[in-house]
C-alpha cells in the first residue's frame, strides 16, 4: 500500500516555481501566484479565448468597461490602455511586486 504525503506544499511550489513567469495581458508585468484568466471578448458575447491577467488587472478592466465597450475594443483591434484611466492604471502599477493588490476604483 502507497503511503500518503501529509505534506505535500513543497511539490505544488516546486511545480509553480518550474513554470516559466507569463507577461499579464494588460500590464505586460510578470505574473505572480494569484492569475486570473479573463476573456477578452466576454463569454456573454461568444468570447471562448482566454488571457492571463492579474486580479487587480481584472478588477481595473471589469471598472472601466461593459461586455458591449470589450467587444467593440476586440473588433476594432484597438489596446485597451488607450482608455485614460486603464493608460493612468498600467503606468502607476508598472513597478508593483506581481503579487501586488489595492482596491480598485471605477474610472467611469
Amino acid at each position: 500500500m502507497a503511503r500518503k504525503i501529509r505534506d505535500a506544499d513543497w511539490l505544488t511550489e516546486a511545480a509553480v516555481d518550474a513554470q516559466p513567469a507569463e507577461p499579464c495581458w494588460l500590464c505586460g508585468r510578470l505574473l505572480g501566484k494569484t492569475v486570473d484568466r479573463f476573456h477578452p471578448i466576454p463569454k456573454s458575447r461568444g468570447g471562448r479565448d482566454t488571457v492571463p491577467v492579474h486580479p487587480i488587472c481584472r478588477e481595473t478592466i471589469d471598472a472601466n468597461f461593459s461586455a458591449s465597450e470589450l467587444v467593440r475594443h476586440a473588433e476594432s483591434g484597438t489596446a485597451l490602455t488607450d482608455n485614460e484611466s486603464v493608460a493612468r492604471f498600467v503606468k502607476w502599477v508598472a513597478n508593483k511586486p506581481a503579487d501586488f493588490h489595492s482596491a480598485t476604483k471605477a474610472g467611469r
